[in-house]
């Protein structure tokens, strides 16, 4: 293996959390970093002046304001990347806070010939502070709705996965439908003509309460500071230098793929490279027949597994069987097998609060400990599980570690009865969407802290897939993912559940 520096990622956002819930109030856009006046400086060796394949860039920024007056504490979240002008190839980096206003990027360049180095403020603190007290403040980002119905009397009313005053307030007072939703807490502004037993549908509701003012500044965000044109040059090594992972992805500690490095992949002229273990297995679809065969593929959360959903049964040429009639109500369980070939694929959504289509069944929705209690006793399923977008349409971290506990306590169940499933974790990954005002570097962070500290104990057991730094890497900007994206991050899971060899 070469030398070069690789960071271990830090997952301690919610270190700052408090210092983000002080920022209740923004008097002054202009005290926000202004782009014309930051400073972004690549550090150049004085010697050589050159950059040589394998070696890491270094990034100086110092942020100012709107008044051109230097920032004087951190907690703004920013990314660093580089890519060639055609994007197939790209890796992310990584960015100290200094927390004075200043920050040092640093990003690997494993290939020569020519490059940009891109470096974005990604979420700013004031737009997280913001954020936060909201979301406090309401119980949920966005709500659902909660449909009930009795006789010829039906009503509806907003739903949070915690209480406040303000939805008491609203409605003069809540039902709690925790033990409806599995024991996992929600609560609903109380009807007025209709018994809280009477639950029948949910749906998503996009109302916002909140000014022009604040919502100004929470869509300041994923603005690049400088795009910085550099030549590397090959090395004596060539063109192309990185380090050879040794260990069989198959054969690596599951506690590793938790303790992941920045990058832990890159693309080069359209392929991927894994940073973290060796891929033994191509995309192909004998490989990943051979791979899944008497293996049922268990996945559980949003779209975007729903979408993995898809790309592997096309991969696998396998037909759909269930949960596709309607694609205006997709939140339900979907299932794809083709027995004489022993494949099985099947995906439903996590739990409530999930933003279904208005007027969806709640019975469709079901809890990820359900679901994974009624796995058998000598399974060899591979189970995948997920939480991300719509946590990031309500939850704070204290909500979301509610979900994770839950779903672990079913997990070791499962663990118990069928040692030999193997149960992956999907991570979060950035999204950039212009008119999607959440902070989703910060939300993507405090994901990735709660699922490690709740799974603490169990980091030998599960696998983390991370789809973050490619996603960076990418330039991302949709919910769903690009295909590439999909097809590397499952590549990446068929390599570490199946030895073929």
């Amino acid at each position: 293996m070469i030398g070069f520096l690789i960071n271990l990622k830090l997952r301690n956002i919610l270190d700052s959390y408090s210092e983000y819930r002080q920022i209740q109030r923004v008097v002054d856009f202009k005290n926000l970093y202004d782009p014309r006046f930051c400073v972004v400086e690549l550090d150049v060796d004085r010697k050589t002046k050159t950059f040589t394949a394998g070696t890491e860039l270094r990034v100086r920024v110092h942020l100012y304001n709107g008044y051109n007056q230097s920032l004087t504490q951190g907690g703004d979240l920013l990314n660093i990347w580089l890519r060639n002008t055609d994007g197939s190839s790209s890796v992310a980096g990584y960015v100290d806070d200094h927390m004075n206003g200043t920050y040092t990027g640093h990003v690997m360049a494993f290939w020569a010939g020519n490059i940009c180095v891109k470096v974005s403020v990604t979420n700013t603190k004031e737009g997280i502070g913001l954020y936060t007290n909201y979301v406090n403040v309401h119980g949920s980002y966005k709500f659902i709705n909660a449909t009930f119905s009795e006789k010829k009397k039906s009503e509806m009313t907003q739903c949070a996965p915690t209480t406040s005053d303000w939805l008491n307030k609203t409605y003069g007072g809540f039902c709690n439908l925790t033990h409806e939703n599995y024991n996992i807490s929600l609560f609903c502004g109380k009807p007025k003509s209709v018994s809280c037993r009477n639950w029948v549908k949910y749906g998503w509701d996009d109302s916002l309460y909140y000014d022009e003012y604040t919502r100004k500044i929470l869509r300041y965000k994923d603005v690049i500071l400088k795009q910085i044109n550099v030549t590397i040059v090959p090395s004596s090594k060539g063109d192309l230098v990185y380090p050879l992972p040794d260990t069989p992805c198959n054969s690596l500690p599951r506690v590793l793929t938790w303790q992941s490095t920045v990058p832990s992949g890159f693309l080069y002229r359209g392929v991927y490279h894994n940073l973290i273990c060796r891929p033994t297995i191509d995309r192909n679809r004998d490989n990943y027949r051979t791979c899944l065969k008497d293996r049922p593929v268990i996945s559980i959360g949003d779209s975007t597994t729903r979408q993995w959903f898809f790309r592997l049964s096309k991969s696998l040429q396998i037909k759909y069987s269930e949960g596709f009639t309607n694609n205006n109500a997709w939140q339900k369980f979907a299932h794809a097998y083709n027995t004489t070939l022993g494949l099985d694929l099947e995906w439903q959504p996590h739990e409530l609060p999930f933003h279904g289509s208005p007027g969806s069944d709640r019975k469709n929705v079901k809890s990820v400990a359900y679901r994974l209690d009624i796995i058998p006793g000598n399974s060899t399923a591979i189970v995948i599980i997920h939480w991300y977008a719509h946590i990031a349409r309500c939850c704070d971290h204290i909500a979301l570690r509610e979900h994770v506990r839950h779903a672990k306590a079913a997990i070791m169940r499962l663990l118990m009865r069928s040692p030999d499933v193997q149960v992956f974790i999907k991570g979060p990954h950035l999204i950039t969407y212009p008119k999607d005002h959440k902070p989703y570097a910060y939300i993507g962070m405090f994901v990735e802290q709660i699922l490690i500290e709740e799974f603490n104990d169990l980091l030998h057991r599960i696998i983390y897939l991370d789809q973050w730094d490619m996603s960076v890497a990418t330039e991302n900007v949709n919910i769903h993912p690009d295909p590439q994206l999909d097809d590397t991050s499952l590549n990446n899971l068929i390599n570490f559940a199946c030895k073929l060899y």
